[in-house]
């Protein structure tokens, strides 16, 4: 999270912004320890003592402090807004009276409610987007929601409609670790269980829109997947390789093992929910800011891929390793190890000769861009097995993902070249197969070609995915609620915004993929 210019700030203007963060940590009636840390940045650039104890007060006393209006640089003001708008849902929730306060602080900064309503509700997303998802179905439609307040007797969704009393809803819990989801089939979802609406109110601040509170109707089993939400530490991922300890306490630690080798003990790290500030860049890369309360900082962008020191399989998906002794791969070893040594030979020495560090916690950005190449010849080599198109899909999306922080990293760290390179990689990965994709795949492709495009500023070209993305439904066949029907909704979203603000997001006029630096 980006601060404003505090050096360019006044000493009225830092006193301001000092008390309208002690005001959002206390809006909601408690201080939680992950907005302490915002707090203690909002006194660090104080010096009048006298003004600290005033705002320890307010801290103390818990009420939200009087506010004036302020004429601030437009930028700035901005700036402020966008930072107490990520401090709202830091805590991981948002109670009406944090809206109410960001609205009033908005307003007195001069923006309108159109601006204030469309930052506001950015800050929901990003709180429910680590929120599971349910899929659920009445009589008369059909829609994925986010998960709250969930316990043995029921759980809350929003939703852009209201419900007859009593209805009948039927509920499946989507699994975690699924990116791309179709509604039906697989193994997306948990089983159906059986619910009734108990009650639903309108949403303050947001019309047309209702909290709605349903009761399960039925015995929860295991294979609902309910009782894994509700009591996740019965619900551990078992290894037969068993757990190790991190160094930071932001990170938990398991041992799995390589299909292709039979290597044991090959390190694989998952981060904490919500124990980092995570910003997504221009492309939706996400890049780790800081940490959460007291936990140790970790850019997890440069450990999340696990690497077999010996053949050098990687992959940031657990999945695609053995955790236990009944565990079958999803592809064919056989056909996976045909030139498979000779592939991964030059990146594997520079693995192994980068020692321990490359395997640990401790990866630096070289080692972290090396762990994405290995990764990537992986998945091509999975890519080249498969007959199943579908499949085929998935391997290109993983290899397109690890190409995007690939160029993420190398920007951070002034490799302009290196990074714009990889960004043309993704777009030849994609454009010789743009037009057999189908569903959310090709609205999603579709988008990141076009902001890649943009920012090369050639506007010809991106101009046709513009158009594709037009006429992608033109009759309105889609049914709403569907996964396809979002994707193409946040899609045209997403392309109109990149399109309006085509001006400052090129390679000329950007220093980094983030435009708050820029």
């Amino acid at each position: 999270m980006q601060l404003p210019n505090l050096e360019e700030m006044s000493a009225e203007e830092k006193l301001w912004f000092a008390y309208s963060i002690a005001g959002m940590v206390v809006a909601d009636g408690h201080t939680d320890p992950s907005e302490m840390s915002f707090l203690r940045d909002a006194i660090n650039f104080l010096q009048d003592k006298e003004e600290i104890n005033k705002i320890m007060v307010v801290i103390k006393e818990g009420k939200t402090p009087e506010m004036k209006p302020l004429d601030i640089d437009p930028k700035q003001s901005f700036l402020m807004l966008k930072y107490l708008a990520q401090l709202m849902v830091v805590d991981a929730d948002l109670s009406t009276k944090e809206i109410s306060f960001f609205l009033l602080t908005g307003r007195l900064l001069g923006f309108n409610n159109d601006i204030l309503n469309k930052l506001w509700k950015s800050a929901r997303a990003m709180l429910e987007k680590d929120l599971p998802v349910g899929f659920i179905e009445t009589s008369n439609f059909k829609e994925n929601v986010s998960l709250m307040k969930i316990d043995d007797t029921g759980f809350s969704f929003r939703l852009g409609k209201a419900l007859m009393p009593k209805v009948k809803i039927r509920l499946r819990v989507r699994k975690p670790l699924q990116a791309e989801n179709t509604i039906e089939g697989d193994d997306t979802y948990w089983d159906w269980v059986t619910c009734q609406m108990f009650k639903q109110s309108s949403v303050k601040f947001d019309e047309g829109y209702y909290m709605v509170r349903a009761t399960f109707e039925q015995k929860l089993a295991d294979h609902h997947g309910i009782l894994q939400l509700i009591h996740p530490e019965n619900y551990a991922v078992v290894t037969d390789g068993g757990f190790f300890k991190p160094n930071k306490d932001s990170l938990l630690g398991s041992y799995v093992k390589c299909y292709i080798c039979d290597t044991s003990e090959i390190k694989f790290y998952v981060l904490h929910s919500k124990s980092m500030i995570i910003e997504g860049n221009i492309f939706g890369v996400p890049s780790y800011i800081r940490s959460v309360g007291k936990m140790e900082f970790c850019d997890f962008n440069l450990i999340q891929v696990a690497s077999c020191p010996k053949c050098g399989f990687s992959s940031n998906d657990r999945e695609h390793f053995k955790r236990l002794k009944s565990d079958v791969p999803m592809f064919s070893v056989e056909k996976f190890s045909e030139g498979w040594n000779d592939k991964i030979s030059p990146l594997l020495k520079k693995a192994k000769e980068s020692g321990e560090k490359f395997y640990g916690e401790d990866r630096d950005t070289n080692h972290g861009i090396l762990s994405y190449e290995l990764a990537i010849a992986t998945f091509e080599q999975l890519a080249s097995i498969t007959p199943d198109v579908q499949k085929k899909t998935e391997w290109l999306r993983k290899q397109s993902s690890m190409l995007m922080t690939i160029s993420e990293l190398q920007m951070e760290n002034k490799d302009r070249g290196g990074a714009e390179t990889n960004l043309k990689k993704v777009f030849d990965l994609w454009d010789p197969v743009f037009e057999k994709l189908k569903g959310t795949v090709i609205i999603n492709v579709c988008t990141l070609l076009f902001q890649i495009k943009i920012y090369f500023n050639d506007l010809q070209i991106a101009a046709n995915y513009m158009k594709f993305l037009d006429n992608y439904d033109p009759d309105g066949q889609l049914v709403e609620g569907t996964e396809e029907h979002k994707a193409l909704k946040l899609g045209a979203a997403k392309l109109k915004a990149t399109f309006d603000d085509r001006e400052i997001l090129t390679k000329e006029k950007l220093k980094r993929f983030h435009l708050d630096d820029s």
